[in-house]
């Protein structure tokens, strides 16, 4: 008989993998005593449930969602309670990782396939089993041999192999620049909650990058954040939507876009892409890009604010805003607030990046969304927002940040996010200091928003010898979790 599916769940060892896949591998990651099971469904169940024995906390790189615990730390990422989790649907929030989860002991079980998301699904008792749900179609990967690392590597490698991913190698020389990032200045400079929303115009972008070169600092990116477009409504949100630099801000965009090149520094763009708001001037043009509201559990939020309909045109809406700033000479886009279901945010990024690379192959794209599902459809992961606040763990934020970002995009390149954090209001000399030493011998480019010379001298030289290190080091941009072919 044909099998339709076969589930590769291997009880110790190397999850999947084919005998001649491990014969590719070293010594010491295989299994002495491999062991296969073979689920042939073709006449059974559309579903099949298997359970396996696990140890709390277990690490669940797809959830970014604070879920009572703190939001500005990491715990959330590890979970002892009681859980049900469809980690393709779930809301991909600030950072969400990839569809695995890795108990306390190394135990690791990854989905290899999108096919039948609706019904994959993890279940924790909240004691001591995982239960996956594994709908027909569906492969897992099971690897309990106890090196959690070691099977994640291997379950990238296959993935990377079945989705056709291939590792950056030749990339435009700007992507690894360093690079600067307006928004964390913009709200050092605010004098009130919303103010820095107004702030960003072409004279704080001059003085800025001003600002950098009489720091002596390495020229790099240069990155508008929100804030360079209209509200056409007057309320911030109805900028979702509408792409139009506001003229009162910069009367000539393209003029701007030239004078950060003049200076010696490459045009970036920050776009909260996938939000739109029933106000925007594109929900007035193409109403059928309107989708959904933003999911929290069963509430829906009753805002103006929603999501782009994957079902909608994204690719020609994605094509005339990106096409319309390439030619103005933005040459990198930081792509913001996939924060929803995230089964239609992987519609809509790859619309997106098929849409930028169709325009110009050399535009860097930037993403949140760690995943790697989504990684084909994505240059730059960033390792996003980090709050330094006493009643955190930030620090554990930074680690599981930066975890979920290079072990769940292999072969993508990673942004080192805001060195100090987003809270302009908390960061001190030290913490500043220690979030910089955190980001020191990562593989990744790193990002300077808050000017450093706001937390004094110790920080404005630390963070110079950093920036000068990496830009005439090797700039180790890419990666590399994953087994390489020798």
């Amino acid at each position: 008989m044909t099998t339709k599916r076969r589930d590769f769940i291997k009880k110790t060892g190397l999850g999947i993998a084919s005998i001649g896949f491990l014969n590719t591998l070293n010594a010491d990651t295989k299994s002495a005593d491999p062991e296969f099971v073979f689920n042939d469904i073709n006449g059974g169940s559309d579903l099949e449930m298997k359970s396996f024995r696990v140890t709390a906390p277990l690490f669940c790189p797809y959830h970014s969602i604070p879920g009572g615990h703190p939001g500005g730390g990491g715990s959330h990422y590890y979970r002892k309670e009681a859980f049900t989790h469809n980690p393709f649907t779930i809301r991909a929030s600030g950072m969400s990782g990839s569809p695995v989860i890795v108990d306390a002991n190394g135990k690791f079980f990854g989905f290899m396939s999108t096919f039948g998301y609706e019904n994959s699904t993890f279940n924790f008792n909240g004691t001591d089993t995982l239960t996956i749900q594994i709908p027909n179609g569906q492969d897992v990967f099971v690897d309990e041999s106890g090196n959690g690392d070691t099977a994640w590597k291997i379950y990238n490698t296959k993935i990377m192999g079945r989705l056709g991913i291939e590792p950056l190698k030749d990339y435009p020389k700007f992507w690894s620049d360093v690079e600067y990032c307006t928004w964390v200045e913009q709200k050092y400079q605010r004098t009130h909650q919303i103010s820095h929303f107004n702030l960003l115009t072409h004279e704080f972008v001059k003085k800025y990058i001003d600002a950098i070169i009489d720091l002596g600092y390495p020229k790099g990116k240069l990155t508008l954040d929100h804030g360079w477009g209209q509200f056409p409504s007057g309320h911030v949100d109805s900028g979702f939507g509408s792409w139009v630099p506001d003229p009162k801000k910069f009367p000539d965009f393209k003029n701007t876009m030239e004078m950060i090149q003049e200076k010696g520094f490459t045009p970036g763009l920050w776009i909260g892409f996938p939000k739109i708001h029933k106000d925007s001037l594109i929900a007035k043009k193409s109403p059928n890009l309107l989708g959904q509201w933003e999911a929290r559990g069963e509430k829906i939020a009753s805002k103006g604010v929603r999501y782009l309909n994957p079902a909608a045109d994204i690719y020609n809406y994605a094509s005339e805003v990106i096409g319309r700033f390439n030619d103005m000479g933005v040459k990198k886009f930081k792509i913001d607030m996939s924060y929803n279901t995230k089964s239609d945010m992987l519609h809509i990024h790859k619309e997106l990046y098929r849409a930028a690379k169709n325009i110009n192959p050399e535009l860097e794209m930037e993403f949140h969304v760690s995943d790697i599902f989504f990684a084909k459809y994505a240059d730059v992961i960033r390792t996003n927002d980090v709050w330094l606040r006493d009643n955190v763990d930030w620090e554990g934020r930074v680690k599981t940040h930066y975890k979920v970002a290079s072990q769940s995009c292999p072969g993508r390149g990673i942004n080192l996010d805001h060195i100090g954090g987003n809270d302009t209001k908390v960061i001190t000399e030290q913490k500043f200091l220690k979030h910089l030493n955190m980001y020191k011998n990562k593989i990744g480019y790193p990002l300077v928003s808050v000017l450093p010379n706001h937390f004094g001298e110790k920080c404005t030289r630390a963070t110079g010898d950093y920036l000068w290190q990496y830009a005439n080091g090797p700039r180790k941009l890419v990666s590399d979790f994953y087994i390489k072919e020798d």
